[in-house]
C-alpha cells in the first residue's frame, strides 16, 4: 500500500512539475514577443505632446479604483482604439480586449485602490510612479497584496492612451500569494540566497 501511495505522489508531482515548466516556457515566450512587442510600439506610436494633462488626470481616475461600476466606461474612454499594453501579464493590441481584461480584473477584487505619487514627462513619454493596494479571495484564501510599479505612457493627441507599459513586482504584487506559485516563489528566493 505504501509503494502505491508513494508512485501516486510521485506521479502526481512529476505531473505538477512538467505542467509548471511547460508553462513557464510558455510564460517565457509571451514575454519574449511583449519585449519586442514593447520595442516596435515605441516605434509605431510616437505619441502627442498636445493634450498629455488631460490624458495624465484621465489615467489617475481610471485606475483609481478597479472595482469602480463604471470602469469598462471609463477604460473605453481612456485608451485608443489602436494601442500596446503590457501589465507584465498580458499584452493586449486592441482596445476592446483590454477592457474586457481589466472590467473582469475588476470584477475580481474586493477592494482596489492605485496611488499615484509621481508623474515625469520627457516630450511625448510620460513616467508613473504608484502603489497599488488590492484585497480579493482565490483558491480559497482571502489576499491582501500591495506592491509598487511604475508606467511607460504615450497619449494620442487627444489625451488618450496609445502604448501602457507596467514595471512592477508581479510576483510579490501578485503570485506570492497563490499556494503552488507562491510556495515555488519561496523557495527560488531562499536558494538564491
Amino acid at each position: 500500500m505504501k509503494i502505491k501511495t508513494r508512485f501516486w505522489l510521485l506521479s502526481l508531482l512529476l505531473g505538477v512539475v512538467a505542467m509548471t515548466v511547460a508553462g513557464c516556457l510558455a510564460r517565457s515566450a509571451e514575454r519574449d514577443a511583449a519585449g519586442l512587442g514593447y520595442l516596435n510600439a515605441l516605434e509605431r506610436l510616437s505619441g502627442s505632446t498636445e493634450a498629455l494633462d488631460d490624458g495624465v488626470s484621465a489615467f489617475s481616475r481610471a485606475y483609481a479604483d478597479l472595482t469602480d461600476p463604471n470602469l469598462g466606461e471609463l477604460m473605453t474612454a481612456l485608451y485608443a482604439e489602436d494601442i500596446f499594453f503590457n501589465d507584465t501579464v498580458h499584452t493586449f493590441t486592441d482596445r476592446q480586449n483590454l477592457v474586457d481584461y481589466l472590467t473582469r480584473t475588476g470584477a475580481g477584487l474586493h477592494e482596489s485602490q492605485v496611488e499615484i505619487h509621481q508623474v515625469l514627462i520627457d516630450q511625448a513619454d510620460v513616467f508613473v510612479r504608484w502603489t497599488m493596494e488590492f484585497k480579493t479571495r482565490a483558491v480559497g484564501r482571502d489576499i491582501h497584496s500591495q506592491s509598487i510599479g511604475m508606467t511607460h505612457l504615450r497619449f494620442d493627441q487627444d489625451g488618450r492612451v496609445i502604448l501602457h507599459q507596467d514595471y512592477w513586482d508581479s510576483a510579490g504584487g501578485l503570485f506570492d500569494h497563490l499556494p503552488v506559485v507562491g510556495f515555488a516563489i519561496d523557495r527560488a528566493r531562499s536558494r538564491m540566497e
